[in-house]
């Protein structure tokens, strides 16, 4: 059985994704930590981590190419973007 590259791919992304997500954590661990940076302000650090993530994905997408843009409907919004971002600041809360 071949696996399709576009497949692969995928996997790659979520492996990266993971990756990524997990160094993101212990990032902001230590940045918080009061033992190593002490950073009193974790929602600020937050919303940076959140405008930062807005500009990668606005130059990958807008500015690379690496992904066409997606036209959204209210119907596509509104089933895949609001419930993951409801998901993600209750994760956050």
């Amino acid at each position: 059985m071949m696996i399709n590259k576009e497949l692969l791919l995928t996997y790659l992304y979520i492996l990266i994704y993971i990756l990524l997500s997990s160094g993101v954590i212990l990032y902001n661990k230590w940045v918080l930590s009061p033992k190593y940076f002490n950073f009193p302000f974790p929602i600020t650090l937050t919303m940076i981590h959140m405008g930062f993530s807005g500009v990668v994905a606005f130059f990958l997408i807008r500015v690379f190419k690496v992904v066409a843009p997606v036209r959204m409907t209210w119907q596509i919004y509104a089933t895949c973007v609001i419930p993951i971002s409801a998901f993600f600041a209750s994760s956050l809360w």
